[in-house]
């Protein structure tokens, strides 16, 4: 392409972050900082549904590619390129920090760091979605680690140091692993190779233990299973401000992601052998989140608690031994990220609430708050599975897949899925129960004109989507 546009989509953010670092700082600076930040994401959003117009739905595989010489010696050269399934990942988390900017609130302390490196975060990670070549991939699924950590040790609440150092020891083995994994397979090729051909690599011998193990641990240190979902837990359950939050709650994402463009479509028969014991762990570590977010008074933790259930269910879909549910991941993703953003925000403003008016978490704060009682009620629903989006009709497909494929496993799934869901609906029956409200409640301010505005296209988003998964593309 001339116009070299999925450049730009990683480049714009990056321009946004210079600003936000070298702006003074000063409120009428921090008040600019903010929107350069919303119109950085609304000219991105725009630029990726320019891009997806372009993106023939009916076809499969990577339809646009851009390629740039990097080195002469050894011959690397840069790809980028997107199909459907990279295309909806990009456009929903574009949205998701474009709404993100909307709500934030403006008087957050060292805001010039939160925005400069909420946007380089944002950079590397449409980077890493439109990376088409194994090096290129690699560079963006290492980078991406240094804005995160950033914001969590300037926004989380840590009581322990070490949890940080964990985090960081973590996130660093993996960027190793791969890297190790990415020399060997350059080594056997002599060359950097499209992405979209890694795992079709015919490697031999001890060299196939070392490399497909490699990539699958490096993968798993970036998702919410056991052992590594201690840290995750840990980050999580620490973090308020709702934009690091959501920033946090994308890592899995990478993970996914990188199973579903590395991970080779058939397994070596050396490393599916250990295919049930990993299927166990998941369902496990499903079962023990969802336990616990019954039990848990934090709202934020109950989401956090979804949102892990549903990385594994979709995690557990990415190993089913199909193709067809690729899509549907895709499509369950698009609608996932962007009620998960949103659900983040609204608890937000219903804490920071609770905290002015010095309440109780189980407060019935809601039954004074109409606007924000809708739409958590619209929004927790649609999370849990309502017959009006686009998650009922490809989860349905990804657990019926799952049932196919083993039917003990998926029962222990559904039932996961179950009490997540019940612990999700009962804190939303405890915030509008007037049993559990106390005088103050009534004192709490609604969510405003705007901000119910965005939940409700939000919710429209979702709606149109039911119908028709690509509905923005003409």
């Amino acid at each position: 392409m001339s116009l070299h546009l999925l450049l730009l989509i990683i480049l714009i953010p990056l321009c946004g972050a210079f600003f936000a670092i070298t702006a003074k700082s000063n409120s009428y600076s921090n008040k600019n900082v903010y929107n350069v930040a919303i119109w950085t994401e609304l000219i991105n959003t725009l630029l990726i549904l320019y891009v997806f117009s372009m993106v023939n739905p009916s076809k499969t595989g990577i339809q646009i590619i851009e390629k740039y010489s990097w080195l002469s010696n050894p011959n690397v050269d840069i790809l980028l390129g997107v199909d459907i399934f990279s295309m909806l990942l990009l456009f929903s988390v574009n949205i998701s920090f474009l709404i993100a900017e909307i709500f934030m609130d403006r008087n957050i302390p060292r805001s010039q760091t939160l925005i400069a490196s909420e946007l380089i975060f944002i950079s590397f990670l449409n980077g890493y979605f439109i990376a088409a070549d194994i090096v290129s991939f690699y560079i963006f699924f290492s980078a991406v680690s240094a804005p995160l950590i950033i914001l969590v040790s300037s926004y989380a609440n840590l009581n322990k140091k070490n949890i940080l150092v964990r985090f960081s020891i973590y996130n660093l083995i993996g960027a190793i692993l791969l890297l190790v994994a990415i020399i060997m397979i350059c080594n056997l090729k002599s060359n950097n190779i499209p992405l979209n051909t890694a795992g079709n690599v015919n490697i031999k011998g001890r060299m196939e233990y070392v490399v497909w193990l490699s990539i699958f641990f490096s993968f798993i240190s970036r998702l919410p299973i056991w052992p590594f979902h201690y840290w995750i837990s840990s980050i999580n359950s620490s973090i308020k401000n709702p934009l690091v939050f959501i920033i946090s709650n994308l890592v899995p994402l990478m993970g996914l992601y990188g199973f579903i463009r590395f991970w080779p479509n058939t397994v070596p028969k050396t490393i599916a052998v250990y295919a049930p014991f990993f299927e166990i762990i998941c369902v496990i570590t499903m079962l023990f989140i969802a336990l616990i977010s019954l039990s848990n008074k934090d709202m934020r933790y109950k989401l956090f608690a979804y949102t892990t259930v549903y990385y594994l269910l979709f995690l557990i879909g990415i190993f089913m031994p199909t193709n067809i549910l690729k899509h549907n991941i895709g499509y369950s993703l698009f609608s996932y990220i962007i009620i998960v953003s949103v659900l983040s925000f609204l608890i937000s403003h219903v804490e920071t609430q609770k905290k002015q008016l010095n309440i109780y978490s189980s407060a019935g704060i809601l039954c004074y708050m109409p606007r924000t009682s809708k739409c958590i009620s619209l929004f927790i629903l649609a999370g849990i599975g309502l017959p009006f989006t686009p998650l009922f009709w490809n989860n349905f497909i990804i657990i019926s897949e799952i049932f196919n494929y083993n039917l003990v496993l998926g029962t222990f799934v559904m039932f996961a899925l179950f009490i997540v869901g019940v612990a999700l609906l009962e804190e939303l029956y405890k915030q509008k129960d007037k049993t559990y409200a106390t005088s103050s409640c009534i004192f709490g301010v609604d969510l405003s004109n705007l901000h119910f505005g965005i939940c409700m296209v939000c919710i429209l988003i979702l709606f149109l989507s039911f119908f028709k998964p690509l509905w923005f593309v003409f």
